[in-house]
C-alpha cells in the first residue's frame, strides 16, 4: 500500500511533461490554423487557405504567433517547482476546455471563431499562470474548475439556441473567463 500511495504522488518526469505541452501546443496551433482560416479567408475548408490571396500570410501569423507563445511558455512551465505538482490536474483542465473550443469551432466556426482565437492569443496562458495560486485550497479549486467547465459549456450551448445566437457577442466575456477559471482550478495538488 504505501508503494501505491508513492507512486501516486510522485510527479511527471519533464520529459513527458514536454511532450503534454507539445500535444497542447500543437493542438491550439492547429484550431488557429482552423479558425484563422475561417477569419481571414470566409470559410474553414482547407482549400480556402490556398486561394485566399494575402491574407494567408495572416493567417500563418497567427498560427506562428500560437506555436511560439505556446512553445516559450511551456519551455518555463516544466522547469518551474510550483508548477511540480499541479502539472497533471492543470493540463487535464486545458485539455478539455481546449477540446471544448475545439468541437464547436468544427461544428459552428461561424458563431465562435472571434472569440476562440482571443482566448488561443494568451487568455489559456493567463489560466495557467494563475494556477499555482491556492493550489491547496481544493475545495476552492474544484469549485473552480468544474463550475467553469460548467459554465463554458452553458455559453457554448446557448450558442445553439436561435434566441440567444443573436446575442452571441456578448458571451465573449463569460466565455474567456470560465475558460481560465477552469484552467485555474485545475491548479490542485489533488
Amino acid at each position: 500500500m504505501p508503494r501505491e500511495a508513492e507512486k501516486r504522488q510522485q510527479p511527471l518526469e519533464r520529459q513527458h511533461k514536454a511532450l503534454l505541452i507539445i500535444a497542447s501546443v500543437l493542438i491550439k496551433t492547429f484550431l488557429m490554423v482552423l479558425v484563422a482560416t475561417h477569419v481571414m479567408c470566409g470559410s474553414s475548408d482547407p482549400r480556402a487557405l490556398f486561394s485566399c490571396g494575402e491574407n494567408a500570410a495572416y493567417v500563418g501569423g497567427s498560427a506562428a504567433a500560437v506555436a511560439i507563445m505556446g512553445f516559450v511558455f511551456g519551455h518555463y512551465i516544466i522547469r518551474l517547482k510550483s508548477f511540480g505538482r499541479i502539472f497533471a490536474q492543470m493540463m487535464g483542465a486545458d485539455f478539455i476546455v481546449t477540446a471544448m473550443y475545439f468541437g464547436v469551432a468544427f461544428t459552428a466556426p461561424d458563431l465562435v471563431a472571434t472569440k476562440t482565437m482571443i482566448w488561443l492569443f494568451g487568455t489559456w496562458i493567463l489560466g495557467m499562470l494563475l494556477a499555482p495560486v491556492n493550489s491547496e485550497k481544493t475545495l476552492l479549486k474544484k469549485v473552480a474548475q468544474y463550475g467553469g467547465i460548467a459554465a463554458l459549456g452553458a455559453f457554448f450551448s446557448l450558442h445553439f439556441i436561435p434566441g440567444f445566437a443573436e446575442m452571441g457577442e456578448s458571451y465573449t466575456a463569460g466565455m474567456m473567463i470560465s475558460s481560465i477559471v477552469s484552467v485555474f482550478g485545475g491548479g490542485r495538488q489533488r
